[in-house]
């Protein structure tokens, strides 16, 4: 079959496509500007990053992660990490059933569920987290895991249950109900169907869930203490009123970000196709 071709009318001209790249260039500098000095300064002498103007030549040390070390840092991403993975499953195992049955159940109230779960996703984190730190102290429960994850879950719930109907909403429906007719039930049809259909959409979420948990801050200064400090909280240590540790707040930076850019990259593809996913429906 013969490919239909663009008219050469409707073609990009040159000096557009250059100015789309120095444009997307210009950007691209501007975005890696600040990672890229981050990187830099958490490599430098401590008495380096306190130079004005800033001194570019500076000797390469492992002085700052060693100061990390020192001052338990890597304890607190040990409890992000742990915090990150609970969310991450909890939000998976409950939001994607729930997706999935506002994606094909009909029951009245449903689009109203879906309104409810968006807007309690967009409210801000302040109602929920003040209200649930004093249940929390009457319970006994503050500086737990499972009190943190819980917190986590008011907003990464229903963003997984939302984005997951929407995800879902996109799946072709006879496959589903051929299974039906083999004499599978809606549960099985769900594990056995829907889900390995849905696998790019489901690792993008998990991937967004995860990225949301580990960056959490307000949340965790407000429900930690020193048994589930996080990474993002701890950074705070190495700032004071009377003396500013750049280049040990530039390592513990690094130490959040790079793994955080190792699996996005890795996970480039999955979140471009689920992103998608649900764009459209069949």
């Amino acid at each position: 079959m013969k490919q239909s071709r663009i008219p050469r009318s409707m073609q990009p001209s040159l000096l557009h496509r250059l100015a789309v790249r120095i444009v997307l260039g210009v950007g691209a500098i501007w975005v890696l500007i600040p990672i890229v000095w981050l990187l830099y300064t958490a490599f430098k002498l401590p008495v380096d990053a306190f130079a004005f103007p800033p001194k570019i030549a500076s000797p390469f040390t492992l002085t700052n992660f060693r100061t990390l070390m020192s001052n338990g840092y890597f304890a607190a991403v040990l409890h992000s990490v742990i915090v990150t993975t609970s969310s991450v499953v909890v939000s998976l195992l409950l939001g994607l059933p729930a997706g999935y049955a506002l994606a094909r159940g009909n029951f009245r109230g449903r689009n109203v569920i879906g309104v409810f779960l968006l807007a309690s996703y967009a409210a801000p984190a302040v109602i929920f987290i003040i209200p649930l730190y004093f249940i929390y102290i009457r319970l006994n429960v503050l500086d737990t895991y499972p009190s943190l994850v819980l917190a986590y879950m008011t907003g990464l719930l229903p963003f997984t249950i939302w984005l997951s109907r929407r995800f879902f909403d996109g799946l072709p429906v006879e496959l589903e109900d051929a299974g039906l007719i083999d004499g599978c039930g809606r549960v099985r049809v769900f594990v056995r169907i829907v889900l390995p259909l849905s696998l790019p959409a489901v690792s993008t979420i998990g991937v967004l869930v995860g990225l949301s948990a580990w960056g959490e801050f307000f949340g965790a200064l407000i429900l930690t203490g020193p048994s589930t400090v996080t990474a993002p909280v701890s950074m705070g240590n190495f700032i004071s009123y009377n003396t500013n540790d750049w280049s040990a707040l530039a390592a513990a930076g690094v130490v959040v970000i790079v793994p955080v850019l190792i699996i996005t990259v890795i996970a480039q593809r999955g979140l471009v196709s689920g992103l998608t996913a649900g764009a459209l429906r069949q």
